[in-house]
């Protein structure tokens, strides 16, 4: 019968991140929380996952997700790594500082990335290559990336363009803005008029949604 493997790098990273985005939050009333999305976990259950004596399933990574209103990333991660003139002292807590004072996020047992490459690999920016490769060569042997690998990632991994820059603006005008610049680049890119059209009409309409939450919760935070 094997046994329970203890929580991994990735999985102390995440238990200190629930701790610290839970903050003043009382820990019966964020079990509420989570029992409310259905996926309930006791608060003993999670003292242990903050104390990182329980392991994490993806099922539960979600659900905490959500319930912190933050990504999944950020619990694997942690904080998006800083403006080069910024310091997160939060983050510098989940390092490992290697030569030169270059912070790496452990991955993987055998794989730790600089933050920046971390994020931009998580967020479907960029991919790590086939790191695998890498650790079973010879020290110094270069590993070539496989044609189109960058293509192929964000093609896999990453919202089309013109849908990111529609549905975030904060005001009418703003999204009017947003709309034309959406147009032009759809119009770049070769699509007809009919695709232009419902993806103009989707964003719009979340755009509509996200601006309704929005109002509803600067009224829920001013009766208190």
């Amino acid at each position: 019968m094997e046994s329970t493997p203890k929580v991994g790098d990735v999985g102390k990273r995440v238990a200190k991140e629930v701790a610290r985005l839970r903050g003043r939050v009382p820990v019966r009333e964020f079990s509420t929380r989570l029992a409310a999305l259905g996926r309930p976990i006791l608060p003993s259950g999670i003292t242990k996952i903050e104390q990182g004596q329980r392991r994490i399933d993806v099922d539960d990574l979600v659900a905490l997700a959500v319930a912190l209103e933050v990504t999944p990333t950020r619990l694997l991660l942690g904080p998006p790594p800083p403006d080069i003139d910024c310091e997160k002292p939060e983050l510098d807590e989940l390092c490992e500082i290697g030569e030169l004072g270059v912070a790496y996020l452990r991955l993987l047992p055998n794989l730790a990335m600089e933050v920046w490459d971390a994020w931009t690999w998580a967020v479907g920016e960029c991919p790590l290559g086939e790191w695998w490769k890498v650790l079973e060569g010879e020290p110094g042997e270069i590993v070539e990336s496989p044609p189109g690998l960058q293509a192929r990632f964000k093609a896999e991994n990453s919202l089309p363009p013109i849908r990111m820059h529609i549905g975030q603006a904060e005001d009418v005008q703003e999204a009017i803005r947003d709309i034309g610049n959406v147009v032009q680049g759809a119009l770049d890119q070769g699509l007809t008029d009919d695709q232009i059209e419902q993806i103009v009409r989707r964003a719009t309409v979340k755009w509509r949604s996200d601006r309704d939450v929005t109002r509803e919760n600067e009224e829920k935070y001013r009766r208190g």
